[in-house]
């Protein structure tokens, strides 16, 4: 039986500029990975360096992550929907977070959108993250017996919370709920541990007085 040549579907140009759309996207995709991984690495050694109070070399870090989100800006303006993919979102929150750090240990300040360069949604999702980072640093007040400051960065906290949870529609947001779930138990838990260093040091400083007293008196009656 002959077989009879079947005429393809799809014409062979199209076919080509396919494969050469999709090789193209490859690509960009593979580079933009490769950016966020940049900008996240150096996002979140800026917050290491921060920790360990070493803030120049946190701003060369950070301005080093901004350089990466800048190529893959340029990289995404011919090909926006990967704007969405994961690497990405993670790059700018992570970069949000170490942005706001730095300018709350540096200026005592929230740095503000416009400060940071990123969009909203980051932006949200960044101050979430930050909750976790300010409880680190609470502890390492308690832990040096700084407990005013302590009570401080813990106020921040909840006020950055309260901020947050204010906005509608963040249902829109993706991991949102999740992030905020975790950041009321991050916050629960440093109230908790800064509450009872507070009595823990009033009350060691009550003995004390009283311990003064009592033998202040002694001495006045010998």
């Amino acid at each position: 039986m002959r077989h009879v040549g079947v005429a393809p579907l799809i014409s062979s140009e199209d076919l080509k500029q396919i494969q050469q759309e999709l090789t193209s996207f490859d690509e960009v995709r593979e580079k933009v990975l490769e950016a966020s991984r940049i900008a996240t690495r150096l996002s979140d050694w800026s917050i290491i360096q921060m920790h360990r109070n070493e803030m120049e070399r946190a701003a060369h870090s950070l301005k080093e992550a901004e350089k990466s989100l800048s190529r893959i800006r340029t990289l995404l303006r011919g090909k926006p929907e990967l704007k969405q993919s994961g690497s990405v979102i993670v790059a700018y929150q992570e970069y949000v977070e170490a942005m706001l750090l730095y300018g709350l240990l540096r200026n005592r300040k929230i740095a503000s959108l416009k400060d940071v360069g990123v969009e909203p949604v980051p932006y949200i999702l960044g101050v979430l993250d930050l909750i976790g980072e300010l409880r680190r640093l609470a502890l390492n007040h308690l832990r040096k017996g700084k407990t005013s400051d302590a009570e401080k960065t813990l106020r921040t906290m909840e006020e950055l919370y309260e901020n947050v949870l204010a906005l509608d529609h963040t249902a829109i947001v993706p991991t949102f709920r999740v992030k905020a779930d975790s950041a009321r138990r991050i916050i629960e838990s440093t109230r908790g541990d800064v509450i009872t260093e507070v009595r823990r040091v009033s009350l060691e400083r009550a003995i004390r007085s009283l311990h003064n007293e009592v033998k202040g008196k002694k001495a006045t009656s010998a």
